[in-house]
Order: structure tokens, then sequence, then C-alpha cells
């Protein structure tokens, strides 16, 4: 049971910003050029029902309660722990999509308990953050460090309790962050519980949580590899102004993440020719250079090419000049798309990501540039944060000739000392490096940064800032009573045109009365 929850929890987390999440394409990490619901993915249209996260946590919950009554039973204090961290992971991701949610009640069916209340966001938090303290005391508690885990059960860390602490505190540094705003009405310490969690968590990318594919059968391979996706799709393209960030300060990620387009203009030649292109990483593409079309103006010249955020799903030819209409759209060759990694059955790169070192050193950052939770020396945690996220894409060891990382660093565009707003340098950098994952939402929405702009078709200026419940079923009144006194609890932006406040630009109370992001 603990291994299947442990992967469900990974695959909750990293699936709402991996291919057909609808986080990404607002975080502009991909657009769609054709496809299945392209024009909904690229202009934010997220209706309800549009995802299955609502009914798929509230299922997994059922199984870490069944884990957790087990643990009691057999007095296994372990287990009982990490059943209480993974509620904790679990129901922290419901309540900052949704707002209010089921939570005191849930999993009392035995005692009349149908259609639980939906608690209140401060209340869920305020427990939450006790039970993170309260699981890291637990695992204190424990005598030794490697506790009894039948072998391959604990895919995160093989029973090694001290390992369990960190994730546990370098989870409550996470949560203290994303409440600073609010902390004030909290009944909790937010200040001291991020002070007791930060003395121990993660140092080094051998902490970091994380699920990695097998690749052996449908269950454990990567959703667009060949067991689970006998036709590869090719309509996810990277964001264009995500690439551009990459490109402006020299990137080396951006070449373990993306293949180079494998047609090309060049306003150097004169006729048609093939050469082979080797990146920085020693990856050799063939790439076919075409000459450069009289007549056309704007074609992109780059080896990397992205589409533009909010692309229209007629813009079926972009960048491909006279041959715009020769090609099927998703497979276009004038456009960069995903590494090969991306469609394979298992990849070392290619896993599921609860948290990592450099995730935590982004954390550590950013609380000692704004003044928050006693923290200080702001440059060398996001410094570290930079570093420790090009290790885990395999730049030092890969990068021909050697990666100067210092070299990196200290480019004006990427140095924190030489920042005019450190706070928006480092939201920017943590927003490159967690490519393909959803925190960044979150971050955005309580700070506003990275100044994130609406594709030009969204049909408002303002970008999602929750997801809507689902919708209720009308034969069962106890569940719409439910629902809208959670919906009560929401406030509406001035971005709220429909009539009902369940609406994916309505403040939830993590955002009510701190302005952000609009």
């Amino acid at each position: 049971m603990l291994s299947s929850t442990t992967v469900s929890l990974a695959a909750s987390y990293t699936n709402l910003a991996m291919f057909n999440g609808r986080v990404s394409p607002l975080l502009q990490y991909y657009q769609k050029n054709d496809g299945y619901k392209s024009e909904e993915f690229n202009a934010l249209i997220w209706l309800p029902n549009t995802s299955s996260i609502w009914q798929g946590t509230y299922s997994n919950l059922v199984h870490v309660k069944a884990m957790s009554d087990l643990a009691v039973a057999e007095d296994n204090v372990f287990i009982e722990a990490v059943a209480l961290v993974y509620r904790a992971v679990y129901m922290d991701l419901i309540t900052k999509i949704y707002g209010d949610a089921p939570f005191s009640e849930t999993n009392q069916l035995e005692e009349g308990i149908v259609f639980p209340k939906y608690d209140e966001q401060k209340e869920i938090y305020e427990t939450l953050l006790i039970d993170l303290r309260t699981a890291k005391e637990m695992l204190e508690g424990i005598s030794g460090n490697e506790v009894p885990v039948l072998e391959g059960y604990d895919l995160l860390y093989d029973g090694d309790k001290d390992k369990w602490i960190k994730f546990v505190n370098s989870l409550r540094i996470r949560m203290c962050l994303l409440l600073n705003n609010k902390k004030g009405e909290l009944s909790v310490d937010v200040d001291a519980e991020f002070q007791d969690a930060a003395k121990n968590v993660f140092t080094s990318n051998e902490d970091n949580a994380v699920i990695y594919y097998l690749g052996t059968s449908e269950s454990n391979s990567f959703s667009d590899g060949p067991f689970n996706n006998s036709i590869i799709s090719f309509s996810e393209r990277v964001g264009e102004g995500f690439l551009d960030s990459l490109r402006q300060q020299n990137d080396p990620r951006m070449y373990r993440w993306l293949r180079p387009v494998e047609r090309k203009w060049d306003r150097d030649i004169s006729t048609e020719t093939t050469i082979e292109y080797a990146d920085p990483l020693g990856q050799t593409f063939p790439i076919e250079l075409l000459p450069y079309p009289a007549g056309y103006e704007d074609l992109n010249t780059d080896m990397y090419i992205g589409i533009p955020i909010g692309n229209d799903v007629s813009w079926t030819g972009f960048n491909a000049g006279p041959y715009a209409n020769s090609d099927e759209p998703k497979f276009s060759p004038y456009l960069s798309r995903f590494a090969d990694m991306y469609y394979q059955n298992a990849n070392e790169y290619v896993n599921r990501k609860i948290i990592t070192y450099s995730e935590v050193e982004f954390i550590l950052a950013e609380a000692a540039a704004i003044g928050a939770f006693g923290v200080t020396d702001a440059d060398a945690h996001y410094k570290n944060a930079i570093e420790a996220s090009m290790d885990t894409w395999g730049i030092f060891d890969d990068y021909v000739g050697g990666f100067d990382f210092n070299d990196f660093y200290n480019q004006e565009s990427v140095d924190l000392s030489q920042a005019t707003n450190k706070h928006q340098r480092i939201m920017t950098q943590k927003w490159l490096s967690m490519w393909l994952r959803p925190e960044p939402w979150f971050d955005w929405r309580r700070t506003g940064y990275p100044n994130f702009v609406a594709p030009y078709k969204a049909d408002q200026p303002a970008l999602p800032i929750r997801f809507h419940y689902d919708t209720p079923n009308p034969p069962d009144p106890q569940y719409v009573l439910k629902y809208n006194e959670a919906v009560e609890n929401l406030e509406k932006s001035e971005f709220v045109q429909a009539t009902s406040t369940d609406d994916h630009r309505s403040r939830m109370w993590l955002l009510q009365g701190t302005n952000m992001p609009y």
C-alpha cells in the first residue's frame, strides 16, 4: 500500500503541469500547436469538470486513511507518520487549487456522513501545519535511523528516517511561505513553524523527493511513452516567452528540454542542404537548412523556436513560410519540439517531483529577500538553487568541455546582486528552474512574479487563480447545500463576469486581502 500510495501522490502533483495539465500553458511553459482541445489550453478556457484532480485526490485519500488505520492497528509509527504527511500533501494541493474543501468529515461513511462539509481553507491549513509538525516529531521519536520497511516499498527513501524528516521539514517551509501573506489570521505561529523546520531541510539533490518511471509496463511508464501512447503527439510546443528567457541568459537546460527545429531558415544560402548540428550537451541532430524565401519578412531563423502565447489553432503554418499548408500542423518541423526523452517509457530526467533541494533553496532565498522568518543570505541560497537545478538535469556531467557555472551566474541577467528587484529575480529564476511543475502557479498567485501577460485570445486580461469546483449533482440537495456554503466564502475579483462566484478568477481565502496577483 505504501508504494502505490506514494506513486499516486507524486503523480497527482506532477500531472497538474505535465502534458494535458492546465497549469503549464498558464505558466507559458508550452502551447499546443494543434490537437485535442488546443484552443482551450492556449486561451486558458478553464471550464467546470475539466480536471479529475478533485475525484482523484479524494479517492487517494481513502487509501491514505486505510494505510493510517492499518499502521495504528499494527503500532507502526513510521507508516502512521507517513500517512499523516501524505494526507497533508493531498489536502494542501486540493485546497490551494479550489479553496474550501471537504476535510474533517471525509471518509466517514460508517458514521453516516455521505456529504461532508467543506472546511474553511484557513482551518485546513491550521490543521496541516500541526499535522506536519506532529509527523516530524513521530519520526524523530523512532529509535535508530533505518525503519523496518519491506524492500521496494518505500520508493522515496527506502526507510531512511533522517531523509523522511528532511522531507517533512521541507514541506513545512514550503507551506509556511505559501501562508506568509495570511499568517496574521492563523492560530498557529507560522514564523515558529518555519524556523523549527528550517533547521533540518534538504541539503543536496540526494534528498529530493522524486519518483522515477521504470518503463516496464503501462502502469510504471511515462504517459507519452510507447506503452501508453502508440502514436507520438508533437502538439505541445515550448512557449515563445519561456524559450526566449532561457536563450537570453544562455541557459544550457534548454538543450536538455528541447530539440532544435528540423527545418531552419537561413539567409546565407541559396540551395537546400542538410547539416549535423551538435548542441552543447553533445547531442546531434540532422537539420535541413532552407534558403530564406523572398516575400517573407518575419520568419524566425533561430535554431530553437517557440510558439507564441495564446496561439490560435488557425496558425497552423507558423514560421513555415511558403510551406505553411504542406505539413500536418502538429508535426511542424519549423518549431522546436520537446526532447526525445519526453516520448520514452522511462528516462532518468523525466520523473515525478514532489519537492526538491533546488526548490528548498529558492524558498530560503525568497524568505531572506523579503525579510521573512529570520532567514539571511538570499544571494547564497539563490545561487545554490540554480546550481542544484543545473545538476539535476545533468548539465555538469554532459556539457561539452565542462560547464562553468560561475560564468553563467555572473551574467547581469542572472546574478542576484545585480538585480534591481531581488524578489522578482528570484521568482523568475524559480519559474525557469521548475519547468513543467505546478508550484510556480501558486508562487505567481501570491507574489505577482513573473509578470505574465494573458494570451491574446483569453476572454480576460487576468489569468486564472483557481479551479472551478466540480459541478454539483442536482438530485443531491445536501451536496448542493455544502457546495453553496463553500462558494459563499469565495470573493469575486473585478474580472469575474459570471453570475456565480465559483469562477477561476475568484479569490480563495489565501488571496483575499492580499491584492495578489491582481
